[in-house]
């Protein structure tokens, strides 16, 4: 009986069929497993650097709030102080004294005074018109006998723009005077939006800490008053200051919000930013992983159809061996047996060889190295040595380019001749040099700069240099990597010695024999 038809020894081809199938199938669920546990990792970094961003946001603002207070009430010291005993009194040099009082204002600031009546008496803007301000909130509130007070958003009667205001009682002889006012527009939160930079759709918000809104970059549609909004019915009872994510109850936007109950001042301030920008970095990986596994689904199944094929032609080929044994069964069993060895063997160095693209890369680079020392010289008829002034600049420039990097790069080659012998491992040397310095030296960066020069020296020796501005690298490690060991064999083969300088970037410097 030949060989091929005892079913009980030998692998049929629907077992085989399975065993693959099953292969591929826990390929690819370890391929889940370990995107499952990227996209979770994913996950959890952006929503820590969402946390943080808009905490240092909320901080940026409340620092900003903490200034404007303290300019509006050392303002209205200044502008009490200067007034003197009788607030009426409109002198030249009383005047003058106010003037220099609110000099340091902001072009969004107005300083006010106000009589016990309501009605304006001063102002630093000369556009403002006599007004009676004698209903609102900053007046009467100071008329009822409190000292100071920092009203809510309103709108001006004067320019119909939103602003907020911060005023001080006036008393002369125990009796109430008039009130000093500062109004600030809302666009004085314009500078801090831009400060903060949280991407679009982003808010700075100053509320009072009785839930009424003072300030709000973009600007609201009015006034807004917050007193029933989660933030001061659970979070600011809990903690002064802290993130959570809630809609807006201005414009209904789903967003991440930073607070601060900055003390001493009547403020919160607020920093909130759009859930999908700030989670964009883990929606970006997720597409990455949902296109991983489309690739690998693909791959799968042209895989299985792939091993399918392979097994009915093998089930072909067996079947016509069968036959060729019946003839020659001696002989054909020597054959089969060997056949079968080499068969083994193949699969064994194809499960072996699991190349990665990086050293498929680093080869090719290696290997069009040599290829471009025999294309110069057969190229150019240089069959005497290879012309450096002509070779590097191609070279290296092309090494550059592959790279898909904004690097400049210039040279400072002598007209020297690089003997035959001496060009491949001299190539090889220069394309390790700046393979490294594209790898590592502009991790994080989008351009960088590259000097290559070469300088004769005496009796055959030339002094190589490749110099780069990029993180540095000074050679001194316990465990040099396959670049740098390929380094020190190519300079030690061209009969030199090479060191590494770490100043602004990296210098490689290297005194070789390039002539006979």
């Amino acid at each position: 009986m030949s060989p091929l038809s005892s079913g009980s020894s030998e692998l049929q081809p629907g077992s085989v069929s399975r065993a693959s199938l099953a292969i591929i199938g826990l390929m690819f669920m370890a391929l889940l497993s370990v995107l499952g546990l990227w996209l979770g990792s994913s996950y959890q970094a952006t929503v820590k650097r969402a946390d943080a961003q808009v905490t240092a946001a909320s901080k940026i603002v409340a620092a900003n709030a903490v200034w404007l207070n303290s300019l509006a009430r050392e303002t209205l010291h200044r502008i009490d102080d200067s007034l003197g005993s009788n607030v009426l009194s409109a002198d030249a040099e009383r005047v003058h004294d106010l003037n220099a009082a609110v000099a340091d204002l902001p072009p969004q600031v107005t300083a006010y005074v106000v009589g016990a009546d309501g009605l304006t008496l001063f102002s630093n803007n000369p556009r403002t018109q006599a007004m009676d301000v004698s209903d609102r909130d900053y007046f009467t509130r100071l008329r009822n006998g409190a000292d100071e007070y920092t009203s809510d958003l309103i709108v001006s009667r004067l320019t119909d723009r939103q602003i907020f205001v911060v005023s001080r009682r006036l008393e002369r002889n125990g009796n109430f005077a008039g009130i000093a006012a500062i109004a600030f527009n809302a666009d004085v939160l314009r500078p801090i939006w831009d400060a903060v930079d949280i991407g679009p759709n982003s808010t700075v918000s100053l509320i009072r800490r009785d839930g009424k809104l003072i300030a709000r970059h973009p600007e609201p549609p009015g006034p807004v008053d917050m007193g029933g909004y989660v933030l001061f019915t659970d979070y600011m009872r809990k903690a002064t200051a802290g993130v959570y994510r809630s809609y807006s109850p201005v414009d209904a936007q789903d967003r991440l919000v930073g607070y601060r109950i900055i003390e001493r001042t009547p403020f919160v301030a607020i920093a909130s930013a759009d859930i999908g920008v700030l989670m964009q970095p883990f929606w970006d990986d997720a597409k990455i992983a949902a296109l991983l596994i489309f690739f690998a689904v693909i791959g799968a199944i042209a895989a299985a159809l792939w091993i399918q094929k392979l097994i009915r032609v093998d089930g072909l080929h067996t079947r016509q061996l069968a036959q060729a044994l019946a003839a020659n069964q001696t002989l054909m069993r020597e054959i089969h047996h060997r056949v079968k060895n080499n068969l083994q063997t193949v699969m064994a160095l194809l499960r072996l060889e699991g190349f990665e693209p990086d050293v498929v890369r680093r080869l090719n680079e290696r290997i069009s190295a040599m290829s471009a020392v025999h294309e110069q010289m057969y190229g150019f008829d240089q069959f005497s040595g290879v012309s450096a002034v002509e070779f590097i600049p191609s070279f290296v420039s092309t090494l550059v380019n592959v790279h898909g990097q904004s690097v400049t790069v210039s040279f400072d080659v002598e007209n020297v001749t690089i003997a035959p012998d001496r060009a491949t491992p001299f190539a090889l040397l220069v394309n390790e040099l700046i393979a490294n310095s594209m790898k590592y030296a502009f991790a994080g960066r989008e351009a960088g700069s590259i000097r290559v020069g070469l300088r004769s020296g005496a009796e055959g020796f030339a002094e190589l240099s490749v110099v780069d501005d990029g993180i540095g690298f000074d050679g001194d490690t316990d465990s040099p990597g396959m670049g740098t060991r390929l380094i020190k064999a190519f300079v030690q083969q061209l009969g030199g010695e090479f060191r590494f300088v770490k100043d602004n970037g990296t210098k490689f410097t290297a005194v070789l024999k390039i002539a006979d």
